[in-house]
């Protein structure tokens, strides 16, 4: 696909294409969350995959798109029947060229993990799942509001493994409040010993309007330097059981990686269906609405719920490659990225690329600019100077 020229240059994406669909059903909000999501209703959730598949099918890019992956966020989306998530597939059938091995990830939060619900995910077609585990330590489940306990996990993990797919990535969190170096150390030993193919791990942030920013005060947090410790612990730790690090977050074993988070940091181009989700495609960045009932207004007048649509320029197009690519472990080639975009990094940001070189938080190695591990933890006021 054609997306503009610079300097004299073509350039070109290929057509493929990552979709996003949001299930923003919730039995109970963890207390710590800021996505959109909604009490599950039965009633409700049967009109939300209608609509979702009327989004679907009016969508028409302007391209003929591949599919490489899919990925079902929330929400819970493990809430969904087999009834649902079979609708919303054959959508996507229906509408898109699917590659010979997609990648199709579904969240899932463990208290909704049985027999028949794991046998149907692999029948829809899902091949990766990745678990809100949060944590092993069950004071800190309750702290999050999670309604699992640690012992849920345990066989949640194995019949996952047995009757959907092995390719697991559980999500962990540190910078709970009252967590300590050993909880969080007992936490990534517990989840190791589960053999998932991947790990995905956020500092806890509190985020406004949520449970535990308004209640902050009653709660011991972390500070940022033992935060910073638990980061280079779990690096560490991670590290000595095959985990390679390929974003500033994730790990996994070699050939897990995340397809569809590496289409996003790869600058790709993705459809988000679903209230509140995002998209970027045709070298425009759109949103939809964040509430439900206007995401059925629009639909019901045959409109796309779209709430902002923004073309952006080539040159926001090439702040956010570097940005995007430097959160990746493999950094960004110089010589490559000059070559297909006639834009010399070092060059352009030549004051802040010195900056940083000279400060320890960048290097270059064989050609790729990378951040350094010590530059990780505080990766995003680094990186905001390249906005």
């Amino acid at each position: 696909m054609f997306i503009g020229v610079l300097g004299g240059y073509i350039l070109f994406v290929a057509k493929t294409l990552s979709l996003y669909i949001h299930i923003p059903f919730c039995i109970k909000k963890c207390n710590y969350c800021n996505f959109y999501s909604i009490p599950y209703k039965s009633k409700l959730v049967n009109k939300y995959i209608t609509y979702l598949k009327k989004e679907i099918e009016l969508f028409s890019p302007d391209q003929n798109y591949t599919i490489k992956t899919i990925y079902l966020g929330g929400g819970t989306p493990s809430l969904l029947s087999f009834t649902h998530l079979f609708k919303i597939i054959t959508a996507i059938k229906n509408k898109y060229v699917i590659s010979e091995n997609p990648e199709v990830t579904l969240e899932a939060n463990p208290i909704n993990v049985n027999k028949t619900a794991v046998k149907n995910w692999k029948v829809c077609g899902i091949n990766r799942i990745s678990l809100g585990v949060q944590s092993f330590n069950n004071s800190e489940l309750k702290i999050l509001g999670r309604l699992h306990s640690e012992n849920e996990i345990y066989p949640v993990v194995e019949i996952i493994k047995e009757y959907c797919t092995e390719n697991i990535s559980l999500d962990l969190m540190y910078g709970i409040p009252f967590q300590t170096k050993e909880t969080w150390r007992l936490s990534l030993k517990k989840a190791v010993s589960l053999q998932p193919k991947h790990i995905s791990s956020y500092c806890l942030s509190i985020e406004k309007g949520t449970y535990l920013a308004d209640k902050r005060n009653e709660y011991t947090f972390p500070d940022e330097n033992m935060q910073s410790d638990m980061y280079y612990q779990m690096i560490e730790y991670l590290a000595e059981n095959n985990f390679y690090q390929y974003e500033i977050s994730n790990f996994s074993h070699i050939g897990f990686e995340s397809k569809h988070n590496l289409a996003y940091w790869n600058g790709e181009e993705y459809i988000g269906f679903g209230p509140a989700s995002h998209s970027f495609y045709n070298m425009k960045r759109v949103n939809n609405y964040s509430e439900i009932n206007k995401y059925f207004e629009c639909l019901d007048n045959q409109e796309l719920p779209i709430e902002n649509s923004k073309e952006i320029s080539i040159r926001e197009f090439i702040s956010d490659k570097i940005v995007l690519g430097l959160r990746l472990n493999q950094g960004i080639s110089l010589s490559e990225f000059k070559e297909k975009y006639n834009f010399d990094i070092t060059k352009e940001y030549e004051q802040i690329t010195k900056k940083f070189l000279s400060s320890g938080y960048l290097t270059i190695q064989n050609d790729r600019l990378k951040l350094t591990s010590k530059a990780l933890f505080v990766s995003n006021s680094i990186l905001s100077e390249f906005v």
